[in-house]
């Protein structure tokens, strides 16, 4: 089931001091389509958070249209809606000390009928998706006991096990080592490869270039564009208000087969 997600004169506002507002974005138009790789980046408090969460349909915009398949995708039915986009924010807690598979097939629910129970399909699903993010000797750790980087790669797998096909990810790699923070992203990859609309917001610029085809910037020098075009030094040094220059890094590469 394909999914388009398209943003047009998009505006996305928060109440400043008094009775004004404070536009975050304005203007932002971009087709989000099977197979893109998107990265948002802008400094602290710039509306990366806000613009995800418009996209997944929970908050609308103040001006202009986001719309799921031509549908202003906030219209949308929360189940229907939650099979076709994914939604992983910076940090959620369960109700619950429950298992990691048990969480993990949360993502299911909205394949399920209002008394159905989880079957065979659905545990393959949550199998499938903890395996995707290197989590399957996790699958009956509670928790409690899991650390931080391990419990954001469990809930990057409750929202593979979805299956929906546009994935919005914020700060994706946040707590988690170099080594995983890398399969996050190698699986992200192929899921976009595969079909998938991937979009994720970062900090780091580093792996935004490395990851994405499209990047949309928000605050000064704000912008959307092709990845190459868009992360140059002299836009970062507006959207940062830094000095910036290309220089070296060091990079990391997946271990060979075998090692």
């Amino acid at each position: 089931m394909t999914a388009v997600l398209r943003v047009r004169e998009c505006g996305l506002a928060v109440p400043a001091a008094g009775s004004g507002t404070r536009w975050l974005i304005r203007g932002l138009s971009i087709d989000l389509t099977p197979g893109a790789r998107v990265a948002i980046i802008g400094p602290s408090g710039a509306g990366k958070t806000t613009l995800l969460r418009a996209l997944a349909g929970l908050v609308p915009p103040g001006e202009g249209s986001i719309t799921l398949d031509e549908r202003p995708v906030i219209d949308w039915d929360p189940r229907a809606r939650a099979r076709r986009i994914g939604w992983l924010p910076q940090r959620a807690e369960p109700w619950a000390d429950v298992t990691a598979a048990e969480l993990v097939a949360l993502g299911r629910t909205p394949h399920l009928g209002a008394l159905a129970r989880h079957d065979q399909t659905d545990h393959a699903a949550t199998r499938a998706a903890l395996a995707q993010v290197d989590a399957g000797g996790l699958a009956m750790r509670r928790w409690s006991t899991l650390s931080g980087g391990e419990r954001q790669r469990v809930m990057l797998a409750r929202m593979l096990a979805s299956d929906a096909r546009i994935l919005l990810l914020d700060e994706p790699t946040n707590a988690l080592d170099v080594g995983h923070a890398m399969r996050v992203m190698q699986c992200c990859d192929r899921l976009a490869r595969s079909g998938n609309t991937v979009v994720f917001a970062t900090h780091d610029i580093q792996l935004a270039r490395r990851w994405s085809d499209r990047v949309i910037c928000i605050g000064a020098g704000s912008g959307v564009g092709p990845t190459d075009e868009m992360i140059v030094p002299e836009r970062m040094a507006e959207l940062f208000d830094v000095q910036a220059h290309w220089g070296q890094a060091m990079v990391f590469d997946s271990t060979p087969e075998g090692d």
